[in-house]
This record gives structure tokens, C-alpha cells and sequence, in this order.
């Protein structure tokens, strides 16, 4: 692992790797955050806390969407995007929520809070979700979805998330304002691919790595028009230079 920040990296430094979810929907964690949102720190807490459980990567997938609507407070919170922002208010649009808010999660695309942050994870879903193949070697992501149900001839769309776990930044500035957040499963990089026979071969994304410790890639399958996730996978990520 490259201890550089603010590295490009590129699919032509990946090794072969596979992924694959089992039958049920898996429990997709999303929390909307930033890091100039005083009530933020708790929930990101929250997040970190799957770091080394059983449920990550098998029955649980976290990760932190920065967004870019609070950077007027006087930071600028550096993994913000306002495409993040953007799928938050979709979220909002499709759940008929009146006003964007942080901290926001939502589980499996539904709004959830857990109770003071504590160790009770959203439950895993007895929902058939399907079987989600993931396959990554050299520049190729080659993605197979099958459904348990038929999707009736809907447009799918594929996300690819890359994901950094480790990073910390020193904030300077605004309502958080002389903290250190320690912040893990921030999104670095988001990707689509639409596709209509539920397989995509596609280039993986380039990303900045910042001074993240590890990677992870996490990709999920969606209906055009709705972010609500069908089913998701993913892992633990390995570049390399050597292959």
C-alpha cells in the first residue's frame, strides 16, 4: 500500500479479485455527512464502529456520502461532492422528505436511526435480493446480477463506489472547528453504468486516494429512476503495482 496522499490511482494497478453477495439483500448503509456538521461526529462514530465486526463485508456494507452544502460554514470538508448532495436529494424526491439534513442514513433506502448510535445494526433483510458476481482483474470490472425476481424489463443501473477507511483530517475551521475525525468507508469515487441485461464489463474508476490505510470496492444494482439498492457487494480492495 502506497503511503502518499493525494494519489491518482488507476485500474492498471489491481489484482485479480472477486466478490459476490448471497441470495438475500444484504444491508446497504448509507450516512449523509460533513465535516462542517457540528451533529455529524456521533454518526460518523457509528459508522466506523463496524470496522473489524463480522457483519462488514458479508451482511453489511457502510459508507459516507460527504456532501457539499455546508462548506459555507467556513470549512471546506475535502471528500465533499455535490453529486453526493445530488443523490441525497433524490433520496428526498423519491421518499417525499421536504428538506435535506445531516447526519442522514439510510438503510437499504430507507431512512433509519439508530438508537443513540449504539451496537444495534440495522438487521439483515430476509428480502430476496439476488446473486451479485463481481469480478476485477487489471483495468476489467465485469459485473453479473441475477435476480430472484423479474425485473419485468426494467432499466438497471450499476454503482461502483470506492471506498477509503483510515483517514483523518485536522479541521481548522467552522462549527467542528479544532477536532481531529477520524473518518472510515468514505466515498471517494462514484460511478454508473446503465444496462439493460442486468451484466456490465466496464473500466474501473479513477480515484484520489488522499492518505486513506486501506481501500475497499463496493459496487450495487438499482432501477433507473430509483436510488433504492437491490442488491450490493464488495470487499476489501488490494492495488498493486505488480500486476
Amino acid at each position: 500500500m502506497l503511503g502518499i496522499s493525494h494519489i491518482l490511482m488507476s485500474a492498471e494497478m489491481t489484482l485479480a479479485e472477486e466478490y459476490q453477495s448471497g441470495p438475500d439483500q444484504s444491508v446497504m448503509v448509507e450516512l449523509y455527512t460533513s465535516e462542517g456538521c457540528s451533529s455529524c461526529p456521533p454518526a460518523e462514530q457509528y459508522l466506523n464502529s463496524y470496522i473489524g465486526t463480522a457483519q462488514l463485508w458479508k451482511t453489511h456494507f457502510p459508507m459516507a456520502f460527504h456532501v457539499d452544502y455546508w462548506d459555507y460554514l467556513g470549512w471546506k470538508d475535502r471528500f465533499s461532492d455535490s453529486a453526493h448532495s445530488t443523490r441525497q436529494r433524490v433520496y428526498a424526491r423519491h421518499l417525499k422528505q421536504r428538506t435535506l439534513f445531516t447526519p442522514a442514513f439510510f438503510v437499504n433506502g430507507q431512512p433509519w436511526r439508530p438508537g443513540w448510535f449504539n451496537d444495534k445494526y440495522p438487521p439483515v433483510s430476509s428480502k430476496p435480493g439476488g446473486l451479485l458476481t463481481i469480478n476485477v482483474e487489471k483495468q476489467a470490472l465485469e459485473v453479473d446480477y441475477q435476480p430472484t425476481k423479474k425485473l419485468n424489463h426494467q432499466e438497471l443501473v450499476l454503482h461502483v463506489v470506492v471506498l477509503g477507511l483510515g483517514l483523518t483530517t485536522n479541521i481548522e475551521a467552522g462549527e467542528n472547528k479544532g477536532r481531529m475525525a477520524r473518518h472510515d468507508f468514505v466515498v471517494l469515487e462514484h460511478d454508473r453504468y446503465p444496462g439493460k441485461d442486468a451484466k456490465w464489463r466496464v473500466t474501473l474508476p479513477k480515484f484520489n486516494k488522499y492518505d486513506a490505510r486501506e481501500l475497499a470496492l463496493v459496487a450495487w444494482v438499482s432501477v433507473v429512476g430509483d436510488p433504492t439498492p437491490l442488491q450490493v457487494a464488495g470487499g476489501p480492495w488490494h492495488p498493486s503495482k505488480d500486476k
